[in-house]
């Protein structure tokens, strides 16, 4: 009787936690369509859309999701229980077990052919049902393959295969999901190694509006479908709980876990390679899933094609002694511009203040036949003349990782060189980081680093000490609050601080390095701010607000800039101003498009680096010769040593033998002194063995720490 009696008991207590479980699933189910519809509807509203034929098709398509997935949540079991379980309900099972992998494919490319660039051919849901299936053979395998190796490794954790399948749609929906919003934050997909820089990532999510667009919401309705269906229809399971089959399951998982470790790699250097500067188009035309899975690849750095210590050490022999890069007729001329330092010219003067700043986001659209707003945007720096070297700077990213730009000036390493989406500062730096803070404390200068936002942002409050930044300012210890625009420090707050800092100084020479922020991304968020308000107007057919709003900050960063450098402009000692924007903005694609010309997903690998452009201008009060030349970052920081007058180490003087050479290293491409450019898999014998050597000395430099050659890389004590 007691045993019948606590039988009943615990028979009563599963079936009450059974009943809540199920409850709480309901209502998280429906928030989930709420969240989904509410969000849809509000970029509807919001974007102001017209009511056509496509239109209604696609709200009808939403509608019936919303009815199939509200009819499978509350009435599924009873559908499923009325049904008597025959051989064709078996077989049915079956074939939607085979045909899971395949759904989730469509469900996720159809996501991602929304996300980015807009193409004209998914604007209705028969195009995006076509685009999504069109897709070359061997690269349908290979998704499929994936997809059917995740399925079968949940299939094996869960042993419920409607918990697997549901598992699988969701997961891979999610993943989706976060690549159409970096895309639409940043200008850039996700990437696997972006995982290292979520923490960066979330503390700006905030200032970014979330949107849904109709097309969206299609797919995104329809995987709560199947994830429901599953749910309730799917019946099969691996074998019946018990010790015994957990024991065998998790065996064989191991099994597959292990063999996928020594396997992938070997299998996926025989995959052809994802480029960085189509990979958008990648995503879409051979599939996110297997795109994403091809980068795994890049967690690895190769090691340069007969790399030693050895051979590093004699190729920084040559450097000093001349002999590589130019030949012996330009050597004359490579010593004398190179080798020789400042102090052994007269009229070189070495500036006792050194500011150099990375502008946020800023570029220069003007540059473009097509641009057309209501005023002139850069017109201070544009103006600037006298004392003045200016041109392009070719930067290593697009909508955002602005610390990747801020790493190559400051290491003057290449990132083209590291694994694409790796972010540096996160993954590549570490203790005694040579580069220019280094050479500057070393030739006796105070060095500042300064930035108006968060300190653990790109890892830098850990990255600047490694540099040998003597101080790091940023908003923790900025003192007095800074000006606001939208949600950021204003450039002219950023350039007070530095002057502050000039006034305060107790050293005879210093370095600063700001990073401003007053231009961050989440354009279309300024509304709900009071402290700026737009006024530039662009003058094209369609509306580009969050393009209005960029480029009224722009004009603001240019107005701030100029005041900086009237202040300087009346200091007694010498001063050196660098400017540089790190990326392009992330704007709408269509505004884009209008710039370049055409659509802007179909730009070639030679077109697409005109987009990795921003201006840099280095400024003096002093007299000093004005020039106009183009060069990637990477050179940067090796420049202004040489225009400072300062020593360099034998790695400056092999980059700025380099930047002779090859003066552009862009994404996937060069560009040589006569302005050809070439791919980096095409390029002529005579470049591809300097950049083979520039792979050697940062692969020392970057991986191989424990045998860095230090001599080439700082200056000799």
């Amino acid at each position: 009787m007691e045993n019948t009696k606590e039988n009943t008991d615990l028979n009563m207590g599963r079936a009450k936690n059974d009943r809540w479980k199920k409850i709480l699933g309901i209502i998280l189910n429906i928030a989930l369509l709420l969240l989904i519809d509410g969000l849809l509807v509000y970029t509807f509203i919001n974007e102001g859309n017209r009511i056509y034929k496509g239109t209604i098709i696609k709200i009808l398509l939403i509608v019936t999701g919303n009815i199939l997935f509200l009819v499978l949540l509350f009435w599924g079991e009873k559908i499923c229980s009325a049904i008597k379980n025959t051989t064709f309900l078996k077989i049915a099972d079956v074939i939607l077990l085979l045909a899971t992998p395949g759904i989730v494919f469509m469900l996720v490319q159809m996501v991602t052919w929304v996300s980015g660039y807009k193409n004209k051919a998914v604007s209705t849901f028969k195009g995006l049902v076509k685009m999504s299936l069109l897709m070359e053979q061997p690269y349908l395998t290979l998704n499929l393959i994936i997809y059917a190796i995740f399925f079968i490794i949940l299939i094996i954790l869960f042993r419920k295969i409607n918990i697997a399948s549901s598992a699988l749609c969701y997961l891979f929906i999610i993943l989706a999901m976060v690549n159409y919003y970096v895309m639409e934050f940043r200008g850039e997909p996700f990437q696997l190694l972006d995982i290292v820089g979520m923490g960066t990532a979330a503390e700006v999510v905030g200032e970014y509006s979330f949107k849904i667009k109709l097309m969206l919401g299609i797919p995104l309705i329809y995987a709560l479908v199947f994830g429901e269906f599953v749910l309730k229809f799917q019946k099969l399971e691996l074998g019946k709980k018990s010790r015994k089959n957990t024991a065998a399951r998790f065996g064989v998982l191991a099994v597959i876990v292990i063999t996928l470790c020594f396997t992938i790699r070997p299998i996926l250097q025989k995959l052809d390679a994802v480029t960085l500067w189509q990979i958008n188009r990648i995503y879409k035309e051979q599939g996110y899933i297997s795109s994403l899975v091809k980068e795994i690849r890049y967690f690895y750095i190769e090691q340069p094609e007969g790399y030693s210590v050895g051979k590093t050490v004699e190729l920084a022999q040559k450097i000093e002694d001349g002999e590589n890069i130019v030949s012996k007729a330009d050597k004359s001329e490579a010593e004398e511009s190179v080798d020789n330092t400042a102090a052994d010219t007269s009229e070189t003067v070495t500036p006792k203040n050194i500011i150099l700043i990375m502008n946020e986001s800023l570029t220069d659209f003007e540059k473009f036949e097509n641009f057309s707003a209501s005023e002139e945007i850069l017109p201070n720096i544009h103006s600037l003349q006298k004392n003045t070297k200016k041109g392009y700077l070719y930067v290593p990213v697009f909508g955002g990782g602005t610390s990747d730009t801020e790493y190559e000036v400051l290491t003057g390493n290449s990132k083209q060189f590291l694994p694409n989406g790796g972010i540096a500062y996160q993954l590549y730096c570490g203790e005694n980081e040579y580069g220019l803070a280094n050479t500057m404390e070393q030739e006796g200068y105070a060095s500042t680093a300064m930035h108006p936002g968060k300190a653990t942002a790109w890892n830098r409050s850990g990255v600047y000490s490694w540099m040998n930044f003597e101080q790091f300012i940023n908003l923790k210890n900025w003192g007095r609050r800074p000006k606001y625009y939208r949600y950021y420090a204003s450039d002219s707050s950023a350039y007070r601080k530095i002057r502050d800092l000039y006034r305060s100084k107790e050293t005879e020479n210093q370095f600063i390095f700001c990073v401003t922020i007053q231009n961050h991304g989440g354009y279309s968020n300024s509304s709900g701010t009071e402290n700026f308000t737009p006024d530039v107007t662009l003058s094209y057919e369609n509306d580009y607000p969050d393009a209005e709003t960029y480029l009224s900050l722009a004009k603001e960063s240019d107005a701030a800039f100029i005041q900086l450098l009237s202040f300087f402009k009346y200091v007694d000692e010498p001063t050196m101003i660098v400017m540089f924007g790190d990326h392009w903005p992330s704007l709408d694609w269509g505004f884009f498009s209008e710039l370049v010309g055409q659509d802007f997903g179909t730009l070639d690998l030679f077109q697409v680096q005109e987009t990795y452009k921003t201006p840099y201008i280095i400024w003096t009060n002093y007299p000093s010769e004005s020039t106009q030349e183009n060069m990637s970052t990477n050179y940067l920081g090796s420049y202004i040593l040489e225009q400072a007058g300062l020593e360099m180490t034998v790695y400056n003087k092999f980059l700025l033998q380099l930047k002779e050479k090859l003066p552009i290293i862009g994404i996937g491409a060069v560009c040589d002194s006569e302005g050809n450019w070439y791919s980096m898999d095409s390029l002529p014998e005579e470049y591809a063995e300097l950049i083979e050597e520039y792979k050697v000395l940062q692969y020392n430099n970057v991986v191989d720490r424990k045998h860095r050659v230090d001599s080439i890389f700082e200056l000799e004590s």
